[in-house]
């Protein structure tokens, strides 16, 4: 045997070695691994508390989505944290100067499942006219009997929760459903919502992305622990836009009677209170806990905030008097009218009076002098190259009234374009009549419990695992 054959007869055998091994190993081997990176279910190997609902960075390493934070990522967020922002304070303007639509008015649609030349009424709700921003937290709620899981967008700036579906009955129903979407028909606790028929909606956003559906009542699971039934929410069966790959939002804004289907909130399931802890990115998991567990698991620390009435009763108002950066305190100063500051989980930077954030700004700049400058990042305007340095630890405490609150290491600055970039997590406000927003970075590792009953947020170090 001359020496190319001798080549080709081991190049065959190796090849037949290789072929034999792949038939001994599980033949959907590859089908798994796919069907793992596109699945709804948090990796087993991320650590998590024991109850409660779990919350997880849609780029941290728990995320379902198995994605990574890059430089491009980090600027997409901010433009979509922009996005969310100029709808927060729209929607503040409408209502402190009454531009807002009377409740109950609306637009008509046809269709839906009714039948052909009927018409059903279509609520736009501009308590509704939200953004979705980031996205960037996300839970895992189930809906239906037996329950079907799905990732939600935590929100204390919304208080309706809705998740994409499909409406069908028979013979509409496709044989093999989506895996991301609820069918109500399939879940045998499925029923009409209080205010059928009359419980279709639109939902606009600012980027021109929107959501449509009808309202409908179920059962809805909590981290396989809490079953609520008949809990009504939004049924989103049409949607347009970029929703950051969430299936939807779990509203824990404040509802009430005051407001469109404020009575749908689920908090107001729990006696209206609830805490959770926000994870960083670097980190695994959060919590959110509710009602009596609320208190158990986020114990009170002895001081709180009180609740405060603003332009906006969906929204968590609160007297932000002061700032400490180091060594200097900056004053937040008051007109004496209704209160600007908001705590929102959908916003990831905080945003501040012009002339507080130049107070904070300079006192940064000093106090990183000894670090290179780098180019802003959008709405971060003050940014370090920290190549080849150690993360520089900043001191910054809130100051509430009645109450302090000293800030993670991560929530004071924010890493962008290129992990050795560093920017200060704060934004200067467009103008000076918005909304003050303590955004979800700030709030990073900290247990922040909602008690709405006695009108008051207390705010302590959290246990994010």
């Amino acid at each position: 045997m001359n020496g190319s054959s001798a080549l080709m007869a081991i190049a065959h055998i190796f090849f037949c070695y290789i072929l034999f091994s792949s038939f001994n190993k599980p033949f959907g081997y590859g089908a798994i691994v796919a069907e793992k990176s596109k699945s709804h279910t948090i990796p087993s190997i991320c650590s998590g508390p024991e109850t409660g609902l779990r919350v997880v960075h849609k780029y941290g390493p728990c995320s379902p989505f198995g994605l990574n934070r890059t430089a491009a990522t980090s600027s997409q967020i901010l433009v979509q944290d922009e996005h969310r922002v100029h709808v927060l304070n729209s929607r503040s303007h409408k209502r402190r100067t009454g531009g807002g639509k009377k409740k109950g008015r609306g637009r008509r649609r046809t269709g839906g499942g009714k039948k052909k030349g009927k018409e059903e009424a279509v609520t736009e709700l501009d308590l509704l006219n939200d953004s979705i921003g980031a996205a960037n937290y996300l839970v895992e709620v189930g809906f239906g009997t037996p329950a079907k899981y799905f990732n939600l967008a935590l929100d204390t700036g919304s208080y309706i929760t809705w998740v994409r579906c499909q409406r069908c009955t028979g013979s509409s129903c496709p044989q093999q459903h989506n895996e991301s979407l609820y069918y109500p028909s399939s879940s045998s606790t499925s029923s009409n919502a209080p205010c059928y028929p009359l419980c279709t909606y639109t939902q606009p956003y600012l980027d021109h992305s929107y959501a449509i559906g009808f309202f409908v009542a179920d059962t809805v699971s909590i981290e396989h622990e809490d079953e609520i039934p008949g809990f009504v929410f939004l049924c989103s069966d049409e949607q347009a836009g970029d929703f950051g790959k969430a299936d939807g939002i779990l509203g824990l804004g404040l509802g009430s009677a005051s407001v469109d289907f404020g009575s749908y909130s689920l908090t107001s399931m729990f006696d209206n209170v609830f805490c959770h802890c926000l994870p960083t990115s670097d980190k695994s998991m959060g919590y959110v806990y509710f009602g009596d567990k609320a208190h158990e698991k986020c114990p009170f620390s002895g001081s709180y905030t009180p609740l405060l009435t603003g332009s906006d009763p969906s929204l968590y108002f609160v007297n932000l008097i002061a700032i400490t950066i180091g060594q200097t305190r900056v004053e937040i100063s008051s007109d004496g009218s209704s209160p600007r500051a908001i705590i929102d989980s959908g916003t990831v930077i905080t945003r501040l009076p012009s002339s507080v954030y130049s107070a904070l700004r300079t006192e940064f700049q000093r106090l990183m002098s000894g670090y290179p400058s780098a180019l802003p990042d959008h709405s971060l305007d003050t940014c370090y190259n920290l190549e080849g340095y150690n993360d520089p630890e900043i001191p910054m405490v809130l100051h509430f009234e009645n109450l302090d609150v000293s800030l993670d290491q991560a929530a004071v600055t924010s890493k962008g374009n290129g992990r050795s970039q560093v920017c200060l997590a704060f934004a200067e406000k467009e103008n000076e009549d918005d909304l003050t927003i303590i955004g979800n970075h700030q709030q990073q590792n900290l247990n922040i419990l909602y008690n709405i009953p006695d009108q008051r947020v207390e705010i302590g170090p959290g246990s994010c695992l």
